[in-house]
């Protein structure tokens, strides 16, 4: 699972479990890092002036005092757990009556605060999943570096499970160490696969991953771990010391060549399904078989937009405005429509523009 915000679930499915939470009152605070300054200063200034709006809002909606009060509380604990100095764009904090959440992002959001009776969701999911996601594991000697990527940002992930390095194997779980050589081996053999475990753990199953790291070590994780299809790339050099900038710098440079790898990569994927028919295409058919809770995997071309009318419940998309039966407006149905798939627990991948051109720029394989 994916461990943004050190929390083991994907940013994606904590929004979408917070897209159904009907509370009065609902609270969203959006921070973003519009300028860098010493220790953040600014930022977390602007984190604590957004924390007293939302206090002030409550105040002036005539909220029950004692209600205003424990949402102080709770705001100004949640925000004093936040440490400034790790490398994340914005801050959202969500809080209900019986929920609470902190989700410490690296992309740029709009600043706002909003108290209504749901959260500020929708458009926070819209650019999670049209980002091209991956993680980083960078392994080293001296320790291990983990990274969740959104584009060309990265974010360092701070976990406990993240195994140390292989001088810490060395030391603590080898014994005789008369035979370096074979020792070095049993070192490496323990580091790979603590190291496989929590990938497999606390990364989603289908998000690729760069191995980057010292020869030997990544050629010896690649032919160990049990997921060698997670493996999107291998950025071979010595990174112990290597500051987040180079690293950045490494995998940015072939960004454009990754997304072309891992679209094709689900296109091969769904194949089987394509092969055996079971595939719709084009946003009505898709809209249809979404609207019956069919949908599992949506492949659809970034930056495609339609406008159209839902009609018949919900079950029919059309693209004239209907003149005699009731309807649903959608200013962009392929938004509407990859939300509802990743409502019922469907996957969405945007890809690269022409990926789908034989598929009418959208194919969602089915359940059935």
């Amino acid at each position: 699972m994916r461990t943004l915000a050190n929390r083991p679930t994907t940013v994606q499915e904590k929004l979408i479990e917070l897209l159904g939470v009907k509370e009065d009152p609902s609270v969203s605070i959006l921070v973003n890092k519009d300028v860098a300054s010493p220790r953040n200063e600014k930022f977390r200034l602007a984190v604590k002036n957004s924390v007293k709006k939302a206090i002030d809002t409550l105040e002036e909606r005539g909220y029950d005092k004692r209600l205003v009060r424990r949402f102080e509380e709770r705001l100004n604990l949640l925000e004093e757990t936040i440490r400034y100095e790790h490398d994340f764009q914005s801050v959202i904090i969500f809080m209900s009556p019986q929920r609470e959440e902190l989700l410490l992002l690296p992309f740029e959001v709009q600043t706002r605060v909003v108290v209504d009776d749901s959260f500020e969701i929708r458009d926070l999911l819209r650019t999670v999943n049209r980002s091209f996601r991956y993680d980083v594991v960078v392994l080293s000697y001296k320790r291990t570096l983990f990274f969740n990527g959104y584009h060309d940002l990265l974010q360092k992930v701070e976990n406990d499970a993240i195994p140390k390095g292989v001088e810490h194997y060395m030391e603590t779980y080898i014994g005789r160490k008369d035979d370096p050589a074979k020792a070095e081996m049993e070192a490496l053999k323990l580091y790979v696969n603590d190291v496989d475990h929590f990938i497999r753990t606390y990364t989603e199953m289908h998000d690729p991953l760069i191995v980057m790291g010292d020869e030997k070590l990544v050629g010896y994780f690649r032919n160990k771990t049990k997921r060698p299809d997670k493996i999107l790339a291998e950025i071979r050099g010595s990174y112990d010391d290597a500051p987040l900038s180079e690293i950045r710098e490494r995998i940015n440079a072939k960004l454009e060549e990754y997304i072309r790898l891992r679209d094709q990569r689900l296109l091969e994927r769904v194949r089987p399904d394509i092969d055996r028919l079971g595939y719709v295409s084009g946003i009505q058919e898709a809209w249809t078989v979404a609207a019956m809770k069919e949908a599992r995997i949506m492949l659809v071309e970034q930056g495609y937009r339609e406008e159209g009318y839902s009609v018949k419940d919900g079950l029919f998309l059309i693209f004239s405005k209907p003149e005699d039966e009731e309807y649903d407006y959608h200013a962009d149905a392929v938004d509407d429509l990859a939300e509802m798939v990743m409502i019922q627990g469907g996957e969405v991948y945007f890809v690269t523009p022409g990926l789908l051109e034989k598929y009418d720029r959208i194919l969602i394989t089915t359940k059935y």
